[in-house]
């Protein structure tokens, strides 16, 4: 799936927020309307390498130059709506640290099988994470050319 950036501020967020907010209050997304995805160019186009369902929105798994990051879907436009046929599904077991921030994860084999893959790949930075992601989306690039 390819996106494009649209928005890349929490003030961008704030028509897509169940309730009224205060600028400077934290909405559904994390976000105040001060917020910025620094790491996003607006009409830049991402490879999304997953999907993150977290309590209160969902969030493509993309990176820009090397940083890795799960950003609120909102903030994008769909380019290429085809998703990889590899991809897998992992629902989140309720005894589980990142519960229930995070409910489910729809992405490359090694994120959805490995239970430490989305805290490896996004809190931790861990090296052997970022390159089993980084793989994976050269697999995939070669795979769409």
């Amino acid at each position: 799936m390819k996106v494009r950036c649209v928005y890349n501020t929490g003030e961008s967020l704030r028509s897509y927020e169940n309730k009224t907010l205060q600028k400077a209050e934290l909405g559904r997304f994390g976000a105040t309307g001060y917020s910025e995805y620094n790491e996003l160019d607006i009409g830049k186009e991402y490879l999304v390498m997953g999907v993150i369902i977290f309590e209160t929105y969902q969030a493509y798994l993309i990176d820009d130059s090397g940083f890795i990051s799960a950003c609120p879907c909102q903030l994008f436009e769909i380019v290429d709506n085809k998703i990889n046929s590899n991809w897998h599904f992992r629902l989140i077991d309720k005894n589980e640290d990142i519960y229930p921030f995070v409910q489910a994860i729809i992405g490359y084999p090694e994120l959805c099988l490995d239970k430490n893959a989305y805290e490896d790949l996004i809190v931790e930075k861990d090296e052997e994470a970022e390159r089993i992601y980084f793989r994976r989306k050269i697999e995939l690039e070669n795979s769409l050319t």
